[in-house]
């Protein structure tokens, strides 16, 4: 649907990235999608000359947005930020608008002080959010009437992470991920059973749970990165388990989860409120208790011991995705706020 007297104001994608997903050589998401014929003007950070990041940036980014959607009545805030910067110039210029934004983590005290304690949030005429744990804490904690909250989920490219008849499945569990990762819990689980773990992060230890400094790894594990989308396709492809280990509850570790639920992988993720919406446990994947090794340890050797299970959790799994998650699905949730 093309949504008429528009503007989409985002960070973006850059020229290269885009070509990329054009060749296949890396995953699309929505902006590519949104780009071409939605919104009448599509403002993003990575087309100016703006560098992207810090406060001073954003500020300067918001006001070239506010320029150049001026006359616009529908603006979508792809992010919270520049969007938080584009409301407080709203609340001080006060154009008729109809603004939609989208906020990706409802927990964070950066989100909430603008939006919430100084009720920028209430200039927004709908607001879009991942989950309904983030639905809950918006009416909660945000003042936010809940016909004015739409929640989207999440989105994989589907056809970039797909199921590779022809690879070698090892026995071995991968992750992938840096922030807000426990792959110290992760490793004590394996440590038992001395399978091969291989963790697609480049300085994971900064970010894990409890863990301030580099340790020694065990043989059996590998830590590094795969340097590329497609590489990071192969590990998956190759893996027979993939388990996604969250530290703090957040909204974290969903697109690792569901890039390799769309492989056909059987995943285990860490419960917490945030991700409940993404899996059904023993259906479409497992959830384990916070910082608990043993839950991890018991699940992979159940699955590697029983590869007919893995099979069919990745096989409903891919389903799930491919019902629930897909990037024209997100796509249609977010521009339904328009209809």
């Amino acid at each position: 649907m093309a949504i008429p007297d528009s503007a989409f104001i985002t960070i973006g994608e850059t020229t290269r990235s885009l070509e990329e997903v054009a060749d296949g050589r890396r995953p699309g998401a929505e902006y590519a999608v949104l780009k071409h014929g939605h919104f009448s003007k599509v403002l993003a950070m990575v087309d100016t000359s703006i560098p992207p990041g810090g406060v001073g940036g954003m500020l300067r980014f918001a006001a070239h947005a506010y320029r150049r959607s001026f006359t616009a009545r529908n603006i979508y805030l792809g992010e919270e930020f520049p969007g938080i910067e584009y409301l407080a110039l709203q609340a001080f210029l006060r154009r008729s608008k109809r603004i939609a934004m989208l906020i990706h983590n409802v927990a964070s005290l950066r989100r909430r002080l603008p939006l919430a304690t100084l009720r920028l949030g209430h200039l927004l005429d709908h607001v879009l959010c991942l989950s309904e744990q983030s639905k809950r804490e918006l009416e909660r904690d945000y003042g936010m009437d809940r016909s004015r909250i739409t929640v989207i989920g999440s989105r994989v490219d589907t056809e970039f992470f797909t199921p590779d008849p022809a690879a070698v499945v090892q026995r071995q569990v991968c992750a992938a991920g840096a922030i807000n990762r426990d792959y110290d819990t992760l490793i004590t689980a394996m440590t038992p059973l001395n399978v091969p773990t291989k963790i697609a992060a480049d300085t994971a230890w900064r970010y894990s749970a409890g863990v301030t400094e580099q340790r020694e790894l065990p043989s059996f594990v590998e830590m590094r990165s795969w340097g590329t989308y497609v590489k990071l396709r192969e590990l998956y492809a190759t893996s027979a388990i993939v388990v996604v280990p969250l530290g703090k509850p957040m909204l974290s570790g969903v697109t690792v989860a569901l890039e390799a639920m769309a492989m056909g992988k059987p995943v285990i993720l860490t419960r917490n409120p945030y991700v409940e919406d993404f899996i059904t446990h023993g259906e479409t994947g497992y959830f384990v208790p916070p910082g608990d090794p043993e839950a991890i340890q018991n699940l992979v050797r159940r699955l590697l011991d029983d590869p007919s299970e893995a099979e069919r959790v990745g096989v409903r799994a891919r389903d799930s995705v491919l019902s629930r998650f897909t990037v024209a699905r997100y796509v249609d949730k977010i521009l339904s706020v328009w209809n």
